[in-house]
């Protein structure tokens, strides 16, 4: 036989195999990694996928929490597992900042994975305690520029979107503030409603309530659209710097060699799952916003993402060992 002849049998075997298995796809059950412990955004959205895809499919589908490193743990663990969809990873944005800061990692952050669907995104919000004598990014930018080295802005640790986003906010702004990391939303929250810092960059929905109080103030926000939880506050683009977007996302990955038919089904698998009204009242609360792109999009959208967080920590070195 030629070997043009041969080349062309095993491509066409290899094309049936990856239909045969997208065809017979799940047939056990499934396992979606979480870097990180429950509660938080990605845990959220693993398990609201979890309870849906399991009526779907008509097969187990388990959240195992892997939490540590930033989501590394996680992200190798599933480097390191078959092919064949049946173990996925919900990633937040962290996945492409760490590789952003961090100069040695147990694999590439693009070509390690295949991108399955963006689920969606959650922009964060610029608030301020009430006493900060400014209430938009004019009057902040004017006060930052009267008392340089003063203003101060409080995010959940050092490398998070949170304090990237507000580094990538002040070099937009042409202004210095000084970062007060913390280990966790709530504490940096907090310390911003007391007092002990101005400002803090965070979630819409987590704020709200404080918001409401008269506890916080809101500046703007970081999505492309305003917050349909606060539509009275302007977006950083509105506010003069346009272009500008922030946000926590949520994103599935497969291993890299997963079949393109295989990753095809379980997108639209996905996509079917967030669209029930049950799953999407879940993510409206937390204030998600959906998105449920194709494979090819994500992709693209991880590569910008990874371009433009290594630029903004290259700027403010930030860096993580």
């Amino acid at each position: 036989m030629k070997p043009w002849i041969l080349s062309a049998a095993l491509l066409v075997s290899l094309c049936f195999s990856s239909l045969s298995l997208a065809d017979t796809f799940p047939n056990k059950p499934v396992r979606i990694l979480v870097g990180f412990p429950p509660g938080g955004m990605a845990d959220i959205v693993a398990r609201a996928l979890s309870d849906r895809l399991a009526i779907q499919w008509k097969q187990s589908v388990i959240v195992d929490n892997r939490p540590g490193a930033a989501g590394v743990i996680a992200a190798d663990l599933l480097t390191k597992s078959p092919a064949d969809g049946h173990t996925l990873l919900v990633i937040l944005t962290n996945h492409v900042i760490v590789a952003a800061i961090k100069p040695k990692l147990p694999f590439d952050v693009l070509k390690d994975f295949a991108a399955v669907t963006l689920v969606g995104d959650s922009p964060l919000l610029l608030m301020a305690n009430p006493k900060v004598p400014a209430n938009n990014l004019a009057e902040l930018t004017n006060l930052a520029k009267a008392k340089p080295g003063t203003i101060t802005f409080s995010t959940p640790g050092e490398g998070t979107v949170h304090h990237l986003s507000t580094e990538l906010l002040s070099s937009n702004l042409g202004i210095k503030m000084i970062h007060v990391p913390y280990i966790g939303g709530a504490p940096a929250m907090m310390d911003a409603m007391s007092g002990v810092v101005d400002l803090n960059l965070g979630s819409p929905s987590q704020a709200l309530q404080q918001i409401e109080a008269g506890k916080l103030k809101p500046l703007a926000y970081t999505g492309t659209k305003r917050s349909t939880l606060l539509p009275n506050v302007p977006t950083v683009a509105e506010s003069g710097i346009p272009g500008f977007q922030a946000s926590l996302w949520a994103g599935v990955l497969a291993p890299a060699k997963t079949p393109k038919a295989l990753v095809d089904k379980i997108q639209s698998d996905i996509k079917q799952a967030m669209n029930t009204p049950e799953v999407r009242e879940k993510m409206n609360k937390l204030g998600i916003d959906m998105i449920n792109s194709s494979p090819e999009d994500f992709d693209q959208f991880m590569k910008s993402e990874l371009t433009k967080w290594t630029s903004v920590a290259k700027q403010a070195q930030i860096k993580s060992d």
